[in-house]
């Protein structure tokens, strides 16, 4: 998938604020600023009892598989907020449009155009879209969001897009970004597996390339570098995966890094068991959740072979004693609408721990806004707040920083359905070559009293 890139625009901390605080103002006249009375402001997708937001996601075809989950898992958040009052009196309605990722066929039964379906989120109208899914789909709507004022909140991708504050004033990122995470994996690599050769498999768009340019910034330099097409694996089926896996097995590499999803991590990992391959995998957050990629092989007459492959997570590892694993089980078993299934055994995979945790973030930005907001001070709000939520680091914005997280620890896989903590360290990094790996000590774990 060809993904149009942006590039990160390089000016001074001052210039950029004045022109964040001209660009909100802005967003705030045409919106309506707030007056001196205590009356709320009329601000799109607000009346005195509900907050209307968005997004477009992929509820069916190619991206579908786990990623579903997300937003619906986020709406669980939401449901169980509005049954314990809302927050500040209101209400919060979560409008979903399935976009297909933005690609016909594969099983879509909505509408693979994600301009037309953010049109029709507008159309509502929505406060903001919040926690929309891809790089390829949020880049087409960004100009269409920015120019009807719309703030375009934690998109689902871990792209270096979502971080052009002075361009895109309303759009912010919220998990780690691609780069810094295969920055924090690298330096595990150069610790535990040094002077074996490493293979890397990528997908063909900002997602492999950010990827591969983290393990470069840090002196991983893989003796083959392979990227993949989305469409080309679906077309050509697992058999597309076969000459990259077989010439890194004759080349000899003993770690393979993947850059995949979900249904390419599948692919690899069935290719090398024909093969009888089995590398060190060194696997993105991305693409190896447990749950997910344990669908392929539930059944068969093998073990899993994701056990014992090391990956990084933003999030408690699913074994992680975190007082969140339980609020978020408790959370997702009350939401009877979206997981009727959902029990006390069910795995809480990640996709579903992802979208609580973005919407854990956003009940409590709207909460810190307090009762009478308009779209410009809940921005400012986000970016002059630090957030309490489900991920390893305290969430914190700022006007030159809309990227969103940016550290998490190193895990394994260890079952068909479980992760646990391989390095208790917490590392948090940036997304450029100059930014060092460094260990934190400012953990984020206690659930706001409020959530409870």
């Amino acid at each position: 998938m060809e993904v149009r890139r942006t590039r990160r625009l390089t000016i001074g901390g001052s210039a950029l604020a004045l022109s964040l605080s001209l660009s909100l103002i802005t967003m705030g006249t045409s919106m309506g600023a707030a007056s001196a009375s205590t009356r709320a402001p009329k601000v799109p997708g607000v009346t005195a009892k509900q907050v209307t937001i968005g997004a477009t996601v992929p509820l069916t075809g190619i991206a579908s598989q786990g990623y579903s989950e997300v937003a619906k898992a986020a709406n669980a958040v939401f449901t169980w907020v509005n049954q314990h009052g809302g927050v500040n009196g209101r209400k919060i309605k979560y409008v979903l449009k399935d976009d297909c990722y933005g690609t016909p066929g594969f099983g879509c039964t909505g509408n693979p155009n994600t301009v037309a379906q953010t049109k029709a989120l507008l159309a509502l109208p929505v406060f903001a879209t919040v926690g929309s899914l891809g790089t390829p789909t949020q880049d087409s709507v960004r100009a269409l969001l920015k120019a009807n004022h719309v703030p375009q909140l934690f998109v689902n991708s871990g792209s270096k897009d979502w971080n052009n504050p002075k361009t895109y004033p309303g759009l912010f990122g919220w998990q780690t970004s691609y780069t810094t995470e295969s920055k924090i994996l690298g330096q595990y690599i150069n610790a535990h597996f040094a002077g074996q050769k490493v293979c890397f498999l990528g997908q063909n768009d900002d997602f492999g390339a950010d990827g591969l340019l983290g393990l470069n910034y840090v002196g991983v330099n893989p003796v083959d570098s392979v990227m993949y097409n989305v469409a080309g694996l679906v077309t050509g089926g697992g058999g597309y995966f076969t000459p990259f896996i077989s010439k890194f097995q004759s080349d000899g590499c003993k770690v393979v890094v993947l850059d995949t999803i979900p249904g390419a991590t599948d692919a690899a990992l069935g290719n090398a068991l024909a093969l009888g391959y089995s590398p060190q995998w060194v696997i993105s957050s991305v693409g190896a959740d447990p749950v997910t990629v344990d669908a392929a092989f539930a059944g068969k007459p093998f073990p899993d072979p994701e056990i014992g492959a090391i990956s990084f997570s933003y999030l408690p590892a699913t074994s992680d004693p975190s007082v969140w694993n339980g609020w978020m089980r408790t959370v997702m078993a009350n939401d009877k609408a979206d997981f009727p299934n959902f029990t006390s055994t069910t795995p809480l995979d990640g996709n579903m721990a992802y979208g609580i945790g973005w919407g854990v973030a956003f009940v409590e930005a709207l909460k810190a806004a307090g009762r009478n907001f308009t779209r410009a001070s809940f921005l400012h709000t986000l970016m002059s707040t630090s957030f309490q939520t489900p991920a390893l680091v305290p969430l914190r914005y700022s006007p030159t920083n809309h990227q969103g997280l940016n550290g998490g620890y190193i895990v394994k896989v260890t079952s068909s359905s479980s992760t646990s903590v391989l390095d208790r360290t917490v590392y948090t990094t940036g997304s450029t070559k100059s930014s060092p790996v460094v260990v934190t000590s400012k953990l984020s774990t206690a659930i706001p009293a409020w959530l409870q």
